[in-house]
């Protein structure tokens, strides 16, 4: 059998780095005055993630399907603050909880030209999963770094503080893969993006493309089946990789979209989903697999 993870990267609508600063900032939000961008908290916009969360967790609620979140500690915070009637539909048994940074960092400083010290990159990923633990009243164990991006001293780190796991790191595959240690307690589960000379043409495993409809949830749909009819070693999985608010937020047009799009687009989500368990798929986490299964591959 092959396990599909749902993954979240719950976070401000489209983060982007802004040179000379450390937090991102959201892109509807990057023309603002200077003293907007500075402030960390008025950099950031939520309307993407809160106008498509009710359906999308509805949705996944009723449903009861295993889900893996991965926050930045300040919009989790602000959401809860602003948003608690929402907020408080993220404690559900079936979901999994992980950390995506503070302020959505570029941790190697490739775009801000601001690199963190080893000190620094500690403090940062203790503080977040420290008030994520805190806000959610529950242990996190998994990491994924903004922009997917490590630097030299990440892993060491997450090993320093606890975690299990990460999911940062981009692997060629036609087919499901297995997971791999990269330091005696961290296990790395890598995100497919398929070869371009495939069949499937380089696709990302990231739903980026349907929601910004470069590709059609007809491709879409069909070449995650045909990822999933070429993987024949059990216990191999395919994630699904999305963002909070990519269902309301166009990006190459630059604007929010209706709740009849938002639908549309949370539809695509759950039609995908199911078509994949009609294949036989089993909807599952990163820390279920580690739970029932130990098969990791070789590097």
């Amino acid at each position: 059998m092959t396990y599909v993870f749902i993954c979240i990267d719950f976070d401000r609508d489209y983060a982007i780095p802004i040179k000379n600063f450390r937090h991102a900032v959201s892109d509807n939000k990057k023309d603002e005055s200077e003293e907007i961008i500075r402030d960390p908290e008025l950099a950031i916009s939520l309307n993407g993630t809160v106008q498509s969360f009710y359906p999308l967790i509805t949705y996944l609620i009723n449903k009861q399907i295993p889900t893996t979140f991965y926050y930045e500690a300040r919009t989790l915070t602000l959401f809860k603050r602003k948003h608690s009637n929402l907020f408080n539909m993220l404690n559900q048994p079936f979901f999994e909880h992980g950390l995506h940074g503070y302020d959505h960092e570029d941790l190697t400083g490739e775009d801000t030209g601001i690199a963190f010290s080893k000190t620094e990159e500690f403090e940062l990923l203790k503080s977040g999963k420290l008030k994520i633990e805190n806000l959610l009243s529950t242990e996190i164990q998994g990491f994924r770094a903004p922009y997917m991006r490590l630097s030299s001293n990440t892993i060491d780190i997450l090993e320093e503080l606890g975690f299990s796991y990460d999911s940062s790191i981009y692997k060629q595959s036609e087919t499901g893969i297995f997971p791999y240690r990269t330091k005696k307690n961290i296990v790395e589960f890598p995100v497919i993006k398929t070869p371009k000379e495939s069949s499937m043409k380089g696709m990302y495993t990231y739903l980026w493309p349907l929601f910004e409809k470069t590709r059609s949830e007809e491709e879409v749909v069909k070449n995650y089946i045909q990822i999933l009819k070429n993987s024949k070693e059990n216990d191999s999985y395919i994630s699904i990789n999305l963002h909070s608010w990519h269902f309301a937020y166009n990006i190459s047009k630059k604007r929010y979209l209706s709740e009849i799009e938002i639908q549309k687009n949370i539809d695509s989500l759950t039609n995908l989903i199911d078509d994949l368990k009609e294949h036989g798929a089993i909807i599952s986490t990163p820390i279920l697999w580690m739970e029932k299964t130990n098969h990791f591959s070789v590097i």
